[in-house]
């Protein structure tokens, strides 16, 4: 059995810090990651970098001409390109991790007791142990329940719409938060129709009201339809799209889309 004196499960921006500076002292230091497709966390792969390359390649497509065809065609070029970004960056993680002297193991992490750590793939199973051990594992999506929503073919977060090729015709999506609206400003941007669903009466609740008030007003006018003191009463998928049934303050609506984006927040991802 490997022995170290720190082992971190998470290569998410503070695991990856702190192991390379343990390392950098001459400390034994091992880092335990599931994904491959999770080298550096989540702001590089599923978050802040991804998101940013695919609204500059948005604004770059608005209000530019062209069939509906040309339009998912510079969509789909954009996810090529933002996951050519993510590739590069989670590459250049990882070996600055190794350089550093930290051994990196790819599998997922469970407690065998308070010092030994079973990292389990597809490959094998080993186990290691440390005499400290960092859970940096962040936070993962977090569906509302909301009758047929998890049943739901046409139901996508923030982490997984983002790897989509196909440019949705009609966009609905549920939280009108700050990943929310982001969501809806490039999708609109790329030609997407977009419908926000918004829970609660009052727009960006935390934001200085005039501030908030000028967001609003602004994505209006790009077309992007926010649907206030609005909640979703059930999903039922059909052949080619959802049928959202919402109840809004001038009755009940039913919204037909082929992508349903949940962006109603995060939870720790702590489960394994």
């Amino acid at each position: 059995m490997t022995v170290y004196e720190y082992v971190i499960i998470g290569f998410g921006k503070a695991g990856k810090t702190f192991a390379s500076f343990l390392a950098s002292q001459g400390i034994k230091t091992a880092l335990i990651e599931k994904s491959k497709e999770r080298y550096g966390g989540t702001c590089i792969n599923v978050a802040c970098i991804p998101s940013k390359s695919l609204e500059y390649s948005a604004r770059l497509s608005h209000g530019r001409d062209g069939s509906w065809e040309e339009k998912e065609k510079r969509y789909a070029e954009a996810v090529e390109e933002k996951n050519r970004l993510t590739a590069m960056l989670r590459g250049k993680n990882y070996d600055k991790l190794v350089q550093a002297g930290v051994t990196v193991y790819d599998g997922t992490a469970s407690f065998v007791n308070d010092h030994e750590i079973l990292i389990s793939s597809d490959e094998k199973e080993e186990i290691i142990r440390a005499e400290h051990i960092v859970i940096n594992t962040g936070a993962a999506p977090v569906l509302p329940k909301v009758e047929g929503l998890d049943r739901s073919a046409f139901v996508y977060t923030s982490e997984t719409l983002m790897d989509e090729k196909k440019l949705p015709r009609h966009l609905v999506i549920l939280g009108a938060g700050y990943i929310g609206l982001e969501f809806a400003s490039y999708y609109n941007n790329f030609g997407a129709r977009v419908t926000v669903i918004q829970k609660g009466s009052v727009f960006l609740p935390k934001e200085d009201r005039e501030m908030a008030a000028a967001v609003k007003e602004h994505l209006e006018k790009q077309g992007i339809r926010i649907l206030e003191e609005a909640d979703v009463l059930r999903v039922e998928d059909e052949k080619e799209e959802a049928l959202i049934h919402v109840k809004t303050k001038n009755g009940e609506e039913i919204l037909h889309a082929d992508v349903l984006l949940a962006a109603t927040g995060r939870q720790p991802n702590v489960s394994s």
